[in-house]
């Protein structure tokens, strides 16, 4: 990943729009370098690979702000985007809140974050680990009848400059596998899935993915219908990350806080889950994914306490410069970083979640547990309400009853809403290992109650 050219074109860029005499500027260079094996019907069907770049700019002139993202790296073409993005702040609105871009601080790179192999891995590399995957899940039951999912891997890198003299970048390696089996046995269909991801290819092992789905796929075959109701409830890592990062947007982003959308301003100092919770945003966590050591503005990235013992607070909030300006404090390194073709908006927030880890299996988790359901995955979540953290979506790819301290049959899946203040009051264990995932690295957890409202027709 070349860093210095993307080093380069940010500060041109910011040396460029200041020659057109705006007040300051800013400008984020990108790159991503990745490549994505599929898998359906237990064969490989599509190997792509996709390399790209761009520059996101922003100028100020006296507080009207303009924002302009383009997928190039040529000079003219940031040259005529400069001109564009002046010519549209002149046309806006001031925003009088805006204090200034942030002033450059010491930062120091993340040693591991990239890795050469799995920045560079080849299609017959990734064939050869999808074909494990497909064999070990076939290898395990006659009622396996598909495979599906993808392994993806790449790098990608950015830089940022602005006119105060800010200078910061960074690389990353990435790799993903997920991993969908569908088994039969009659009329029924069974569905399960697995997945992992990490910066170093090497972590991941797809014949450990693919038992997993195998087992659960087959155990899921002919499902059962249960009242829909309150349980106790054993959730995956892969379900816990996706609650946590419903959670991380609307409760820590400083917009939610300051637009009166987040629990955090009506819980201060409370607890508000259970004690036994501890979540820290920090991105030098050997378990996180996108371990970048600054934020999209070139600030360092704070490890900030989000949750202690249960309990939030104002130190709970994850600032970028333009929240932290409005109430006279420093950003925490919280602006969303543009890479690999995202151009999201400058809303701050988590992305470097991890929940501390108890000393419980979910082995264990299941056995404590006399009359509940074990959660393997779920989707479609949505925000109901978000000042009770109240989300709604379906449970997927292994949904399972639990009587007397085992699972004892697979069941229809359910839909869930319930305020996450509720859920996450009482948790009776947590997992002592700790899985990485996009968003979040997480254990397992248990839930004393979830409250589920109504069957999946899928």
């Amino acid at each position: 990943m070349d860093t210095e050219r993307l080093k380069e074109t940010a500060e041109r860029a910011v040396a460029y729009a200041m020659k057109q005499k705006v007040d300051q500027a800013q400008a984020s260079a990108f790159m991503s370098d990745t490549a994505l094996t599929r898998f359906a019907n237990s064969q490989i069907h599509q190997n792509v690979a996709q390399k790209s770049g761009g520059v996101k700019i922003k100028v100020i002139l006296k507080k009207k702000i303009s924002t302009i993202s383009i997928g190039t790296l040529e000079q003219k073409e940031i040259e005529k985007t400069v001109a564009q993005a002046i010519k549209i702040a002149k046309a806006s609105s001031p925003t009088e809140e805006f204090r200034s871009l942030p002033e450059p601080r010491n930062w120091r790179p993340i040693a591991g974050a990239f890795d050469k192999k799995t920045a560079d891995c080849d299609p017959k590399f990734r064939a050869e680990k999808v074909k494990e995957a497909i064999d070990a899940a076939h290898a395990k039951s006659p009622k396996v009848k598909t495979v599906a999912g993808f392994l993806s891997s790449g790098s990608v890198g950015f830089a940022v400059a602005n006119s105060l003299g800010v200078s910061a970048w960074a690389a990353l390696s990435m790799a993903s596998m997920k991993t969908t089996v569908i088994s039969r046995s009659g009329d029924s269909e069974g569905f399960a899935s697995a997945e992992k991801h990490s910066r170093k290819i090497k972590d991941i092992s797809p014949r450990a993915l693919a038992k997993d789905a195998a087992d659960k796929s087959v155990r899921s075959l002919s499902p059962v219908k249960i009242e829909p109701r309150e349980y106790a409830v054993v959730l995956s890592p892969v379900a816990v990350s996706t609650l946590m990062m419903y959670i991380g947007f609307v409760g820590f982003s400083a917009d939610a806080y300051q637009d009166g959308q987040s629990f955090v301003k009506y819980s201060l100092n409370k607890q508000v889950f259970d004690g036994k919770l501890n979540v820290t945003d920090d991105a030098r966590d050997p378990n996180t994914f996108y371990s970048f050591p600054v934020d999209g503005e070139g600030v360092p990235k704070k490890t900030t306490k989000l949750v202690n013992e249960g309990i939030v607070s104002e130190e709970s909030i994850c600032h970028n410069s333009f929240t932290a300006g409005k109430e006279g404090k420093k950003s925490t390194g919280h602006a969303p970083v543009t890479f690999g073709g995202y151009y999201g908006g400058d809303e701050p927030g988590p992305m470097n979640m991890v929940v501390e880890a108890g000393d419980s299996t979910i082995e264990e988790a299941i056995a404590e547990t006399k009359h509940g359901v074990f959660v393997n995955t779920v989707h479609y979540v949505n925000v109901a309400e978000p000042t009770k953290v109240i989300l709604t979506g379906l449970t997927r790819d292994g949904t399972f009853l639990i009587e007397n301290g085992a699972i004892s049959k697979p069941i229809v899946n359910m839909r869930f809403t319930d305020s996450m203040l509720s859920a996450l009051k009482d948790i009776p264990m947590t997992g002592k290992r700790v899985e990485t995932l996009r968003m979040a690295a997480v254990p397992m957890l248990k839930l004393k109650k979830l409250r589920f409202v109504g069957l999946s027709a899928y």
